[in-house]
């Protein structure tokens, strides 16, 4: 029976994906290995989805569980309520704020700009009328002579002359969309982390591992994708926990880990994995989304050597209360970027290095040791099939009402059978 729409959690919002993407019919080892969700965290939400969304339970006859779901079954969490309008609500308003604080950076940049080039043609402009009278008592230590306005022209064209000379033909060859606000923003802050989904990326890439040697691994095998020594047995615990694992020792001595619960799959769609370890991504000192940004660097560094120019000028200390927020702010335009450009090259870094390690560790195994060879061949004698559960063996389903599939007395049979863990072939044979 379907009970009353709930909101989304995160965990469900990634199980819905999962389960649509995989033909809405699978177990929670196919969720998990497509996630990286624990198993029991799979088990669990694909339980409320069912629930949820009047999805169905099939049993084989092995004991082991799919979840099958009509077209549109996300359709469940669409109802409207209170709790729904001021989550969209709440939504809608974060993203307006968000967009009015990345374009607001910009704008004040160009109000920053224009107010420099205010002062800089009030100044020009009292500078000839002061000269054409005799007058010197600006200040009386002012003056605004030729070189200075050769110094301001060259600073205002060299946006020009670099953009049409140096960058020219990269715009050509580029044809990039450009939003100025926007690229104010990355060029100050950058455009997120591009690892992000690392934890997803990562979990998944072992439960794929986990399906693809069979549902036994060693530490060696999984090193690429945790990062740890390969000899670190320690680092395998959270993958047995997350996979509902445990570990085995072999007749040499050697620990082997199996996952019965991954072998288990209710979907034709192959998951494997796509990397022979876990690469991050280095932090980009702006995304691939941001345009060129040319004409930030020439006003930032405009605005920036203006307003330093303006304040350290004897005759216009009547206008700092002007120059100092002006100041203030072209300086942090400035720093602002120049301080995480040297902290981002530490992160790179520090990434490159663990990508170097996690494939050092992925190149082992291409060319194990005589040890390690033992152990992997080991492993690989115990691989576990695929356990897929198909139309044809499904015994019990709440998709069809019990008088519809199996008489009481097969049902009774069937669950003594279970109990009594007789194997499938003992299963099949009996009447």
């Amino acid at each position: 029976m379907q009970s009353q729409p709930v909101l989304k959690t995160k965990e469900k919002e990634i199980v819905l994906k999962a389960v649509d993407s995989l033909g809405r019919r699978v177990t929670a080892a196919d969720v998990a290995a497509k996630t990286g969700l624990p198993v029991l965290v799979a088990q669990a939400e694909l339980n409320k989805v069912a629930a949820e969304t009047g999805g169905h339970m099939e049993v084989a006859a092995t004991g082991d569980v799919a979840y099958k779901f009509d077209p549109g079954f996300q359709n469940a969490y669409l109802a409207k309520g209170v709790a729904r309008f001021f989550q969209v609500a709440g939504k809608k308003v974060f993203d307006i704020a968000y967009f009015l604080l990345r374009i607001s950076f910009g704008i004040m940049l160009i109000l920053s700009v224009l107010a420099v080039l205010f002062i800089f043609i009030a100044i020009m402009i009292y500078g000839n009328k002061g000269g054409n009278n005799d007058r010197d008592d600006y200040g009386g230590s002012f003056h605004f002579g030729f070189f200075d306005y050769l110094i301001l022209r060259d600073l205002l064209n060299w946006g020009v002359y670099s953009a049409s000379s140096s960058y020219g033909n990269q715009q050509q060859r580029r044809q990039r969309k450009s939003n100025f606000l926007f690229d104010c923003f990355s060029f100050l802050f950058g455009d997120g982390n591009p690892n992000a989904d690392i934890e997803e990326r990562k979990w998944s890439l072992i439960a794929n591992s986990i399906r693809d040697h069979g549902g036994v691994v060693t530490a060696e095998q999984l090193a690429p994708y945790t990062g740890s020594e390969p000899t670190n047995e320690d680092a395998v615990l959270p993958v047995l926990v997350r996979f509902d694992g445990k570990p085995e020792v072999t007749e040499e001595g050697s620990i082997i880990y199996s996952f019965p619960s991954m072998q288990v799959s209710a979907t034709t769609a192959s998951s494997h994995a796509s990397a022979p370890f876990l690469k991050e991504n280095r932090w980009p000192f702006v995304g691939p989304q941001a345009g060129n940004l040319v004409m930030v660097y020439v006003l930032a560094g405009f605005n920036f050597l203006g307003t330093w120019w303006l304040f350290l000028q004897p005759g216009l200390r009547e206008l700092w209360p002007i120059l100092l927020p002006l100041v203030t702010y072209g300086t942090l335009f400035v720093a602002i970027p120049l301080t995480r450009k040297l902290v981002l090259d530490t992160i790179n870094k520090r990434i490159t290095e663990r990508n170097g390690k996690r494939s050092t560790y992925a190149e082992m195994l291409k060319a194990p040791s005589a040890e390690l060879s033992k152990k992997l061949g080991a492993a690989n004698q115990l691989r576990m099939g695929t356990r897929s559960i198909k139309a044809g063996d499904i015994v019990y389903t709440t998709e069809e009402s019990n008088l519809d599939q199996e008489s009481a007395d097969q049902l009774i049979e069937f669950d003594k059978k279970l109990k009594e863990g007789r194997s499938k072939d003992e299963f099949d044979a009996s009447p």
